[in-house]
C-alpha cells in the first residue's frame, strides 16, 4: 500500500529522522509504502514499512524505493528520442533464462496506464536535455542497474549526446 503524508501530518513523524530531514530540506512530501499482498510482496514480508520523500527527483539518490521512478523517467526519454526502452533493457540483461518471463515485460505499457499513470505523479520529468541524460545515467548506476545505463550511454552517444564527465 501506498500512502502520501505533509510532514505536519502526526503519521509522517513516525518516519525515520533522517527521511524527514531529507524530505523537510527539499520541501517535498512522505511516501509510505506498507508491502502487502496487494503489491505483490511475499508473505513473509507483508507489513513492513519504508518512507520515501516525493515527488522523485533526478538526482535524489536510492533508498530502495525508487527504482520505478529512475525507469519511467528512462522510458519517457526513449520515447521521445525514438528508442524502445524494453527492447534495450533486454538487450542489457541478455544473459537471462530465455525459459523465464522477460525482466522487459514490466516496462511494457502505456504511460497512462497502471502502474505508470501512479508513478508518474510521484516522479518530477525533467525537460529532455543533455544535463537530463547525464542525470539518468547517474541515477539508473545508483540504483544498480549498471548493464542497462551502459546500453542507454552508448545510444545517447550515437545519437549525438555528450555523455562524457559522467560521474557513474
Amino acid at each position: 500500500m501506498r500512502e502520501f503524508f505533509d510532514l505536519n501530518d502526526p503519521e509522517a513523524q513516525k518516519a525515520p529522522q533522517h527521511v524527514l530531514k531529507k524530505a523537510g530540506a527539499e520541501r517535498k512530501r512522505l511516501l509510505k509504502i506498507t508491502w502487502d499482498e496487494a503489491d505483490g510482496y511475499p508473505e513473509h514480508a507483508w507489513g513492513y514499512v519504508q518512507w520515501s520523500p516525493r515527488p522523485f527527483t533526478q538526482l535524489q539518490g536510492c533508498d530502495g524505493t525508487t527504482d520505478e521512478n529512475v525507469h519511467l523517467i528512462a522510458k519517457i526519454f526513449c520515447s521521445q528520442l525514438g528508442l524502445d526502452y524494453p527492447a534495450l533493457w533486454e538487450q542489457a540483461y541478455a544473459w537471462r533464462d530465455p525459459q523465464e518471463p522477460s525482466p522487459g515485460d514490466w516496462l511494457r505499457g502505456d504511460l497512462n496506464d497502471e502502474p505508470w499513470a501512479s508513478i508518474r505523479t510521484e516522479t518530477v520529468i525533467p525537460e529532455l536535455s543533455e544535463q537530463a541524460l547525464r542525470n539518468l545515467l547517474h541515477d539508473l548506476n545508483d540504483i544498480n542497474n549498471r548493464s542497462i545505463r551502459t546500453v542507454l550511454e552508448e545510444q545517447f552517444e550515437r545519437l549525438g549526446y555528450d555523455m562524457s564527465g559522467g560521474e557513474w
